[in-house]
């Protein structure tokens, strides 16, 4: 994930206000920080080799533009297991295959569950979707009835038809533009048939032009990945210094709505023959 200055800053915020709320935030953060650190070694244990953390960003400022190459220099120097800071949140970035089999495959259940972030209490409602929650026996039950009625072998079958019929679609559109000698660009095509078997596997037809869904997909998957300071720095979050906050709640109502709204039209409908996800929820 590439970061940049930029993305930090919200679009009414100049970098100037920025650095003066930094100033003025800093001393009494800065004490803070100090005294509070878990990076100092409070038990006696010794910690993981890695650069020195800067009060209140931690480790944050030493990411740069290309995080996967700075941790790549990083690594080279403090090891292949090191622990840096990001904000308040300690962490350790594994860089090779012999380290990463520790971590995935000989003490996958101690790092299995994830992190908590502010899109994941707006996103999956208090971080209770499988894909966020802790892991332990809510994620168990919930990971067992996903597989069982979403998941399963029979289910993802039943779904065959639409994926044949969209895939046609595409291919017969690529023919015709081949045969005229005109250009078509794939990445969009298959990014709309995608669209188009989603759509279908989820609610059972196409979106229309009245429902606005893909740019609300598109800022939360956006959102989901940018750097908040707000997961990193907690004490900062009531401040929204980049307005993730603002845009994060913006994004979940207008999901919500969406989703109340097709949930709606569903129960109203007295012919629900279409296989779809949302039908076998309600079933």
């Amino acid at each position: 994930m590439a970061i940049s200055y930029c993305d930090w800053l919200p679009s009414q915020m100049s970098s100037s206000t920025l650095t003066l709320l930094f100033i003025l935030l800093g001393t009494p953060c800065s004490f803070i920080y100090f005294f509070s650190s878990p990076n100092r070694n409070k038990n006696g244990r010794k910690l993981l080799p890695g650069p020195a953390p800067l009060p209140i960003v931690g480790n944050i400022h030493m990411l740069g533009n290309l995080p996967h190459q700075s941790l790549h220099y990083l690594a080279k120097k403090y090891g292949p297991i090191m622990s840096i800071m990001l904000g308040k949140v300690p962490t350790i970035v594994v860089s090779s295959p012999e380290a990463a089999e520790l971590f995935l495959k000989v003490h996958d259940v101690v790092f299995a569950s994830r992190p908590k972030v502010q899109s994941a209490e707006y996103f999956a409602y208090g971080g209770k979707a499988m894909a966020f929650t802790q892991y332990g026996s809510y994620w168990r039950t919930v990971r067992k009835w996903s597989i069982l009625h979403f998941l399963s072998a029979s289910k993802v079958e039943c779904f065959a038809p639409i994926r044949k019929a969209e895939v046609g679609l595409l291919v017969e559109s690529v023919r015709k533009v081949a045969a005229a000698g005109e250009t078509i660009n794939l990445s969009q095509a298959v990014a709309k048939v995608l669209e188009g078997m989603m759509s279908k596997v989820l609610f059972g037809r196409l979106m229309d032009d009245k429902i606005d869904f893909k740019p609300l997909v598109d800022e939360a998957m956006h959102l989901s990945g940018v750097l908040n300071l707000s997961d990193y720095v907690p004490f900062l979050a009531p401040l929204d210094l980049q307005g993730y906050t603002r845009r994060l709640k913006k994004v979940s109502n207008g999901l919500h709505e969406f989703f109340d709204k097709m949930i709606d039209e569903y129960q109203q409908e007295t012919n629900n023959d279409d296989k779809s996800l949302i039908e076998i929820s309600f079933k």
